[in-house]
């Protein structure tokens, strides 16, 4: 079959790409804010592809039978409409992806918050058991070494994202996937360019867990209030796990271990084993939890979970440590929702305690700018500098009149200092003057603006450190 994907080098459109590709398909794809790692990734497995979008893309390297579109390519795209006018099926990317693994056992991650991460850590579990399952993630990640990959064992895993499948298709992706085993993580109000109230968002939540059948199983945190007053909604089997008491799968004792966690995992009034991960918070012991109680059921033995647990190196840009310079660490993260802010910080906290924490984050899309404003207020708490860069419009350049980090910045409490920068390089200079040895700077944003990582880290082996 030739297929042609339009928006090819998203992370998780480039791994199906690739998976396209070794199922001996005609690959061919194109995007108009091509980008590395993912255009070398493409180029190197010897799929053709062109920067930008014009109608004569779609058969420039001959007819395809099917074209697949990711959710970011915008309305009235060229390549779209020629499709449409030569008669060849279009789907989205999700709606291909489910289609794939229709013959697979399918083992879908949704939640808010951790479900890149806690994805990732089932298929870590399965491959170091010798399952060699199938994934499809939202990021890189280390120990597997992409974002998504066929497999040739019967599991496969997906990251359940909540979100639209595309422009033409605005089922939330994780509905296309019909797991047999479902993971519920939390559900926190986000995407209010779609969902403009947080009913409207559980809404979607609960048609996921309302889909399953009985003879499906659903894993859910019983910390998260919403969640569970869903769960009377489902047919499936449901299993809880949590921190906080009551639940199926308890982690109890959670506490620092090294530069990551550790908690005893508990489950029907029985201690399992004693959990360690590399990965810092308490909400990754949440995620870690999940992963085991997902990995138990389907058969992977406790020992083997627990083992595979401890030596996972995370999600790139989740908590991912970039360097170290003159007794400064700098760690970059995609954390965008506030919550999500909220929690990567006071694991920074945690940490690097007692050096201080130097925040630097930009705002991703107008709409959740302004619709979340109270929560970003507290997100910043305990930090000695905040720095706000320009607000990333994704595909709301045209509310850019509504809200501005400006705004922003008047509304944060709690932080010694908030500055409002135009660049990157700006940013880069601020959190160098400021920082000191002992302390940490977190970089939070979905685009990594421009690298404000590696400029810091640029400026701070330039200059001497207070």
């Amino acid at each position: 079959m030739r297929i042609h994907f339009i928006g090819i080098c998203g992370y998780a459109v480039s791994g199906l790409a690739l998976v396209a590709k070794q199922l001996g398909n005609d690959v061919t794809g194109s995007d108009e804010d091509a980008y590395p790692p993912t255009t070398d990734i493409l180029t190197n497995a010897g799929i053709k592809w062109v920067d930008g979008h014009t109608a004569g893309n779609v058969s420039r390297w001959g007819r395809p039978d099917l074209v697949v579109q990711g959710n970011q390519v915008r309305q009235d795209n060229p390549e779209t409409a020629a499709a449409r006018r030569l008669g060849i099926r279009l789907v989205s990317e999700a709606e291909y992806w489910g289609e794939l693994t229709a013959e697979r056992f399918r083992i879908v991650v949704a939640g808010s918050a951790g479900k890149t991460t806690t994805a990732s850590l089932i298929a870590w579990i399965l491959r170091s058991a010798g399952r060699n399952p199938g994934f499809r993630l939202g990021m890189a990640v280390k120990d597997l070494g992409a974002s998504a990959a066929w497999g040739t064992g019967r599991e496969f895993v997906f990251e359940g994202d909540e979100y639209t499948s595309a422009v033409f298709d605005p089922r939330p992706k994780f509905l296309h996937f019909a797991p047999q085993l479902a993971v519920l993580t939390n559900i926190d109000w986000d995407h209010p360019d779609v969902f403009p109230d947080p009913a409207a968002y559980e809404a979607v939540f609960r048609q996921f867990i309302e889909d399953l059948g009985a003879e499906d199983r659903l894993i859910a945190c019983s910390d998260d209030p919403t969640v569970r007053r869903l769960l009377a909604r489902t047919r499936a089997h449901v299993e809880t796990y949590g921190l906080r008491g009551g639940a199926d799968w308890h982690g109890r004792d959670v506490q620092l271990e090294g530069d990551g966690m550790r908690f005893t995992a508990w489950h029907e009034g029985k201690v399992l084993a004693v959990v360690t991960t590399r990965l810092p918070g308490e909400h990754n012991a949440s995620n870690a939890l999940a992963a085991l109680a997902a990995s138990v059921r389907i058969g992977v033995p406790i020992s083997n979970a627990v083992e595979a647990i401890g030596r996972f190196q995370g999600v790139s840009r989740r908590f991912e440590i970039r360097g170290q310079v003159r007794g400064v660490t700098l760690v970059d993260d995609y954390a965008h929702h506030p919550a999500k802010v909220r929690a990567t910080l006071q694991a920074a906290q945690e940490r690097f305690h007692p050096g201080r924490v130097l925040a630097c984050y930009v705002p991703h899309t107008f709409s959740r700018t302004l619709s979340l404003m109270d929560a970003y207020a507290d997100a910043f708490q305990g930090c000695r500098l905040v720095v706000l860069g320009p607000i990333e419009p994704a595909r709301e350049r045209h509310l850019a009149h509504t809200v501005s980090s400006q705004d922003l910045a008047k509304r944060i409490r709690g932080v010694d200092e908030v500055v409002v920068v135009d660049s990157a390089r700006s940013a880069a200079y601020k959190l160098a003057s400021v920082a000191r040895p002992g302390d940490v700077i977190v970089c939070m944003s979905v685009r990594g603006f421009d690298d404000v990582v590696g400029k810091t880290l640029e400026v701070l082996e330039r200059s001497p450190v207070a």
